[in-house]
């Protein structure tokens, strides 16, 4: 087996960018460590306390009936799997786009604008979409709505459920949307998850254009029977160094026995549990991950927790996915990850991060509205399990 990147910020510096202006574009978080994944629904089965779904049901919209006559995107076509999310922070040239359409294996290539915004405040990840070619590529819920792409076609945003559930921003609501070339405000029209890890909101192209996007500076890569090392590799050559390339497909390999790098020892897990549990009562802030915050996001107390003992993991619920060995949840131990699948609007997202404290128990930023606490650990939807290693 060759070698392959690792995840954790320090050994992949070059993926992490700061963004000092709005209208910077919306880089992928560091790649996954994508050595060794479990399938898709490998172990079903905890999040933190989902509202019901109502199954496969499309999100909600606003208002439908707010549509103009007029406005028609086109209907679903064929899903398409997402591989790869390229981005650069300038526009992509043609040729290029042109040769990754050109790679053994790959299906379908999507272009995208991308880049961070403030909305009502926030820095958000935001993504400009054709919303009747995109819709191939989301989640199955949203993809065959013709209400939402109408109305993101209509100038309207969709937020992700956790970007708009946790931040109460409703549905319906009108956000403002700071962007290079000015301010824009907009209908929250749905909260929809896009598939597209780190990626909060979408909204047209045009709508893209008129925030001062970098126009065409992304690509969702769909290449479902790719190898998906030597496509990584071939991208790079394409798109060049100042891509960032983030996995968004899971290895349909089987469970492997091992990942790369060492276990966490013992000694230094209770550390981090101990850094953790010292948050406890904190509020819980969607995006936060310090004190000066004035809270933690799931993803972002455990990832402060470790860097405290020099253990650099990755910033967003789906990488930390990636961060070691995948276990059995009858073998959890002590201060393993617990990941769940708990978004409604994109079933086999990762979406929810704990960690593991032993006897049944364990300690998470739950959601807004409630402190950093220590529970019960909660079997519905539960992804998997994951033992951090390091290099």
């Amino acid at each position: 087996m060759r070698d392959r990147l690792r995840t954790c910020a320090g050994t992949t510096v070059a993926f992490a960018v700061a963004f000092s202006a709005l209208g910077a574009p919306a880089w992928a978080e560091p790649e996954p460590d994508v050595a060794d994944r479990p399938p898709v629904g490998a172990q079903r089965g905890t999040g933190p306390e989902p509202e019901p779904s109502g199954g496969d049901a499309s999100p909600p919209v606003a208002d439908a009936a707010a549509l103009e006559e007029g406005t028609r995107v086109a209907p679903v076509g064929e899903p398409r799997s997402r591989e790869y999310f390229a981005v650069t922070p300038e526009p992509l040239p043609d040729k290029a786009v042109r040769r990754v359409r050109g790679l053994d294996g790959v299906e379908a290539v999507e272009v995208v604008d991308a880049a961070r915004v403030g909305v009502e405040g926030e820095e958000t990840s935001v993504m400009g979409v054709e919303p009747g070619r995109f819709r191939n590529f989301a989640p199955r819920p949203s993809a065959e709505s013709d209400e939402i792409w109408e109305g993101i076609a209509e100038g309207r945003i969709a937020l992700s459920d956790d970007a708009g559930k946790q931040r109460g921003l409703d549905v319906g609501s009108e956000v403002d949307i700071a962007g290079a070339d000015g301010d824009r405000s907009a209908e929250v029209w749905t909260h929809a998850t896009s598939g597209v890890a780190g990626i909060d909101a979408l909204v047209s192209r045009d709508l893209a254009s008129d925030l001062g996007f970098p126009e065409g500076n992304g690509v969702i890569v769909s290449a479902p029977d790719a190898d998906l090392w030597e496509l990584k590799d071939r991208l790079e050559e394409v798109l060049g160094e100042e891509a960032s390339l983030q996995l968004l497909s899971e290895d349909p390999e089987p469970r492997p026995s091992g990942a790369r790098g060492e276990e966490v020892p013992g000694a230094t897990l209770e550390r981090v549990i101990a850094n953790a549990e010292g948050m406890v009562g904190v509020p819980y802030v969607w995006g936060g991950e310090s004190l000066a915050e004035g809270g933690f996001d799931c993803s972002g107390l455990l990832q402060w927790a470790f860097a405290e003992e020099g253990i650099a993991i990755p910033r967003v619920t789906h990488d930390q996915w990636y961060a070691g060995e995948h276990v059995e949840w009858e073998d959890a131990r002590r201060g393993d990850l617990i990941f769940w699948r708990s978004d409604p609007t994109a079933p086999d997202y990762i979406s929810h991060v704990a960690i593991y404290l032993g006897d049944g128990r364990m300690l998470e930023a739950p959601r807004t509205g409630l402190d950093v606490r220590v529970t019960d650990v909660r079997m519905a939807d539960m992804a998997g399990v994951v033992r951090v290693h390091v290099d």
